[in-house]
């Protein structure tokens, strides 16, 4: 009996690869860990850089100069609000969010990819079907050519179609691949993919609060433009830029030196300083514009999504037509319409599921719980 319940657990399937295991592979991911390797930049230290001086001459008398050089800071380097890690911790859990984004996009379009193809090899099987009654038709004299052609032409679609979505599979499972190369000889388990009515009662019972992630990260753009301006503008304004002292010994006497490197500010003209004020300044006020025209984010993609799944369950009443008293051609002719019907929700669901997610990342809800896999219908609820 339990050489029995061995097999069977081997044979269900139980070692072949999760979504869940897929999605895990994101804290790997190497844009996320490369954000370990930042170093932090938060050191109120006044010294941009200190150099050691040795010299030796040797002209029938001995020589020798040791000293030390200090280049310091410009004041608002020093004292500025740069290098707290706001924005390196920002951008560390942001990345982790953009790598569950790509991995969910890709397990969508694995699982709705797999339901497009059954479609498709169905709506190819009637087209077959179809376009052999046309051609009887024809024969007959009950039928017209340009029905028949236009069936052929419909069928070239398909095929195409059917090309286009075995490319996709392919790539997909490439891509997975390179997350998971097991996956290779355990395969991938299908899941229980969240539906468009689950999504439109999930969205309407969430109201999100606060900014989304993308202007989050355009606000810490700014003020990093900002600080950077800052900065240009001080290094130009910077009068006191080094101090060096030095002790030389020649023979049996020392000498001790002090030196001072200043700026005068206002006798130059340093024109790449000021080139670069400008193309900070631009690019702040760009992004700016672009951050003020760009709204609440968050409630124009929920409504956005909302519109869709109306768009998406009006389509899907029309599909719903009966075929019971039209003749076989005839009959065959709507399952075939029904199929692509069929193809074209599944398209408007990717669509709609896909912005899904990406509300599910500026929102921050990926972040908040990113163990959980909210394209599964059982985990899915935010």
């Amino acid at each position: 009996m339990k050489i029995f319940c061995i097999l069977m657990f081997f044979c269900s399937g139980s070692f072949a690869y999760t979504s869940e295991q897929v999605l895990k592979t994101a804290w790997s991911d190497k844009t996320y860990l490369s954000y370990d390797k930042i170093q932090s930049t938060g050191s109120r230290n006044p010294l941009r850089n200190v150099e050691g001086v040795l010299s030796q001459e040797q002209n029938g008398t001995a020589e020798v100069e040791v000293g030390l050089k200090f280049q310091f800071k410009s004041w608002p380097e020093w004292t500025g609000k740069r290098g707290q890690g706001n924005e390196q911790k920002l951008l560390k859990e942001t990345s982790l969010g953009w790598a569950l984004r790509s991995r969910y996009n890709t397990l969508l379009l694995v699982e709705l990819n797999s339901q497009k193809l059954k479609c498709v090899e169905e709506a190819l099987h009637l087209s077959e079907l179809y376009i052999q009654a046309q051609s009887l038709s024809l024969r007959a004299g009950r039928g017209t050519s340009k029905s028949f052609l236009s069936a052929k032409s419909d069928l070239y679609k398909l095929q195409r179609t059917q090309n286009a979505l075995r490319q996709e599979k392919e790539i997909l499972e490439k891509r997975v691949k390179t997350w998971a190369p097991e996956i290779k000889d355990r395969g991938l388990v299908g899941l229980e993919l969240v539906q468009v009515d689950d999504i439109s009662q999930l969205l309407q019972g969430h109201y999100p609060n606060g900014d989304s992630l993308s202007r989050k990260i355009a606000n810490e753009e700014i003020e990093q433009m900002g600080q950077e301006l800052e900065i240009v503008k001080g290094r130009e304004k910077q009068w006191f830029k080094a101090v060096e002292v030095s002790q030389t010994r020649k023979d049996d006497e020392t000498r001790y030196k002090v030196e001072l490197t200043v700026q005068i500010p206002g006798l130059g003209s340093d024109d790449l300083a000021k080139q670069k004020q400008n193309e900070l300044i631009l690019k702040r006020a760009l992004k700016q514009r672009d951050l003020e025209e760009s709204g609440d984010q968050l409630q124009s993609l929920k409504v956005q999504i909302l519109n869709l799944v109306d768009i998406y369950r009006k389509t899907k009443k029309m599909e719903k037509i009966s075929v019971g008293t039209l003749d076989s051609l005839a009959n065959i002719e709507r399952k075939i319409t029904q199929q692509q019907e069929q193809l074209d929700l599944l398209n408007q669901q990717q669509e709609i599921t896909s912005l899904y997610l990406d509300y599910l990342l500026e929102s921050e809800i990926l972040l908040k719980a990113p163990d959980k896999n909210y394209l599964d219908k059982r985990q899915g609820e935010i």
